[in-house]
């Protein structure tokens, strides 16, 4: 599971590929300006599978990306209005 705690959102996706199954994204319909909200990508991964990434996007700006084989792993973009990331 991929959580991100945001302190403004309008907006995100979380797109999925081949092997994920039972993939599950919680995003809140809507929030008020400066509160807080948490977006969850729950996910299973089919046999012998491993993930590659979980990005996430507002509109078609990427604002947030996981990598588990990158050092670091996670990565917040800045520069997307509205969106502040705290991991």
């Amino acid at each position: 599971m991929v959580e991100l705690v945001l302190k403004s959102m309008t907006f995100a996706q979380c797109k999925t590929s081949l092997g994920l199954r039972n993939v599950r994204v919680t995003v809140p319909t809507a929030i008020r300006r400066g509160d807080t909200a948490h977006l969850y990508c729950n996910y299973e991964m089919e046999d012998k599978e491993s993930l590659y990434s979980i990005k996430w996007y507002k509109g078609r700006r990427e604002f947030y990306r996981y990598v588990p084989r990158e050092t670091p792993s996670m990565k917040v973009f800045s520069g997307v209005s509205g969106i502040e990331v705290e991991l």
